[in-house]
């Protein structure tokens, strides 16, 4: 709980460098704001913090589209450890959810290129993805689509960081099942998914395969769900993250110091009239939104019998017969009026209470009406 009384989640992003965690992170606020349009929850990112990070990626994504190409290394990744804040506002006073997503520098992920200096940041980094909530795990679609020989299979678990999510995703399980009666969300989203639907602007319908390549990479984390955490639900989500782009070309690099080794350049051309189309984000929100909301809810649920206990036993405190001349002493004192006073005021925190509930319900209602899109799957 924040200081202004705001129920906080935290999200976990699990994902080496490069992956494309603040595009996503990005996509999530402008996809949202649209998505959430007429729903009675307002969208919106807070802090000055957050603003100036998103706005700086905003300016360099629309610099990129202006040029005609666009290069997701162009964009810069995170030098540093950073809590983008969003706050989801369904317009009942008191009763906001913000969210808190952790980004973090790619190369903290992996132990053989972690700088000595960032040991205790990434501690804490581990601790935050242990404790949230929601746990969304970005893929590369391009990696995994863009593979043609044995050398580029043979690369790809290095390049995706596959057995650090795996090492992550199990570790914020067994967490989750130290925790039965908390929900958990483990999301799936491979971004830069652009080239393979043909729902967004695209030409080729390879969605089927990148559904296929995702449960065979990431089979182990799939599985390990059911096996160590029965009660989380796992949703796997595409991301278009830039909308209109189409890759132009796929290069496998061997790294100059580490023989063998290959890393992955990919290069989007961009497509006329060159605007940002963002599609999925709606069904990461839809998840997101159905499972904070829900979970705010039940909290609201409790709240509110709690001041209904509370505003109870003050009318039978205030209400009490206390004899004949404790009676008239109290009314003489106006300590009869003050009980009176206080069973008015827990009655009036019950009610708000209650209205919290019902306000929040309805959204629930609304949002649970809105099935999800085709790309998505539930595991």
């Amino acid at each position: 709980m924040s200081d202004n009384g705001r129920l906080i989640y935290r999200i976990g992003m699990v994902g080496p460098s490069r992956v494309g965690k603040t595009s996503l992170i990005t996509a999530l606020l402008r996809g949202g704001q649209r998505l959430l349009e007429g729903s009675g929850i307002g969208m919106k990112a807070v802090g000055s913090p957050t603003q100036k990070r998103l706005t700086q990626h905003r300016e360099d994504l629309d610099g990129s589209l202006l040029a005609g190409t666009f290069q997701p290394d162009a964009l810069g990744g995170n030098q540093e450890k950073f809590e983008f804040q969003l706050l989801l506002d369904p317009g009942v006073p008191d009763a906001g959810i913000e969210l808190r997503l952790l980004d973090y520098p790619g190369e903290w992920f992996d132990p053989r290129n972690r700088p000595p200096d960032s040991t205790v940041a990434w501690a804490e980094c581990e601790r935050f993805l242990e404790q949230s909530s929601v746990l969304i795990v970005p893929i590369d679609a391009a990696v995994l689509m863009e593979a043609t020989n044995a050398s580029h299979l043979r690369a790809m678990p290095a390049i995706l960081a596959t057995t650090q999510v795996d090492d992550v995703v199990r570790s914020w399980l067994t967490e989750r099942k130290r925790r039965p009666d908390e929900p958990g969300l483990l999301l799936l989203c491979p971004v830069k998914c652009e080239s393979y639907f043909t729902d967004n602007g695209g030409d080729r319908d390879d969605s089927a395969n990148l559904l296929g390549w995702v449960r065979r990479v990431y089979r182990d984390v799939i599985d390990a769900v059911p096996a160590e955490a029965p009660h989380v639900r796992t949703v796997y989500c595409p991301v278009d993250t830039i909308g209109c782009v189409e890759i132009l070309r796929a290069d496998w690099f061997a790294e100059p110091t580490r023989s063998g080794k290959l890393t992955f350049l990919a290069e989007y051309g961009v497509r006329p009239p060159g605007r940002q189309s963002i599609k999925g984000a709606d069904d990461v929100l839809m998840a997101l939104c159905r499972h904070l909301v829900g979970a705010r809810t039940r909290v609201e649920e409790q709240a509110a019998v709690t001041k209904y206990e509370l505003a109870h036993d003050a009318r039978l405190y205030a209400e009490r017969d206390e004899g004949f001349f404790w009676n008239i002493w109290f009314q003489l004192t106006g300590e009869r009026r003050l009980r009176e006073e206080i069973a008015t005021s827990r009655r009036d925190e019950a009610v708000e209470a209650l209205s919290r509930v019902q306000a929040l319900n309805s959204v629930v209602e609304e949002l649970a009406r809105r099935n999800p899109g085709e790309r998505v799957r539930l595991w």
